[in-house]
């Protein structure tokens, strides 16, 4: 009867394992996101560095950086071709963050084309910027982009609206405008908006078009997303 416990034991920790280390990785996601320090993104950014190594880099990509919402956005080079693609979702880091790993996460890379979407990091859990706060962490990074390479154009996607955060359209509507008039008077830098895109009938964010979760695109939403960027590249 002991023996019978033992193995019972045993093979109940094996089953148990998945859903442990599960627990423990999204601890660890979490704890990621109340920390206001880039540096919490510090290992994904060395995974991207190890990944590079196996890679041969195309010179003058488009370059797409974000949270990770890039990241999921994993059929986007198929959609752009024959523009040579890059994606570098760093963890679910917000404009700051990105900014803090400029010299590897852009500038190594030297791209034709940036591309930027902010996170849902930079209105939840690791921030919760007012439309004046995204415009000026947009402006830290375009400027800085502009003092390092001659980037042809530089497209930021408007945040965009989710399901589960009703209470956001407000802001996000106001975070669209003002970076819409701050783009006006850039050189250089365009604004894409695909909100009214991913609306449904009543206008507001349409949950076939997105995950579960009410945050992220589906496959659906993302070919939504790339039409428009693939759209705004061919004009150029």
């Amino acid at each position: 009867m002991f023996e019978w416990q033992n193995i019972r034991m045993f093979f109940g920790t094996l089953l148990c394992l998945p859903l442990l280390h599960l627990a423990w990785l999204v601890s660890g996601e979490f704890r990621a996101y109340l920390d206001p320090s880039p540096k919490a993104w510090a290992e994904e950014m060395q995974a991207i560095v190890r990944a590079d190594e196996t890679l041969a880099l195309p010179e003058n990509p488009v370059l797409v950086v974000g949270g990770r919402r890039v990241a999921l956005w994993d059929d986007l080079p198929g959609m752009l071709a024959p523009h040579p693609t890059l994606l570098r979702g760093l963890g679910d880091a917000t404009i700051e963050d990105i900014t803090h790993y400029y010299d590897r996460l852009i500038g190594y890379y030297r791209p034709e084309i940036l591309v930027l979407l902010p996170s849902y990091a930079d209105l939840h859990l690791r921030d919760d910027k007012r439309p004046d706060d995204l415009v000026a962490a947009v402006r830290d990074l375009v400027d800085l982009n502009a003092r390092h390479l001659a980037t042809a154009m530089v497209y930021v996607i408007a945040p965009l609206k989710m399901p589960l955060h009703p209470g956001d359209d407000e802001r996000i509507e106001a975070m669209s405008e003002a970076l819409a008039a701050w783009t006006a008077s850039e050189p250089g830098v365009a604004l894409i908006d695909a909100n009214d895109l991913l609306a449904g009938p009543d206008g507001r964010p349409n949950p076939a078009l997105y995950r579960g979760d009410g945050i992220n695109l589906n496959e659906a939403g993302y070919l939504r997303l790339a039409m428009v960027l693939r759209e705004a590249l061919n004009s150029v």
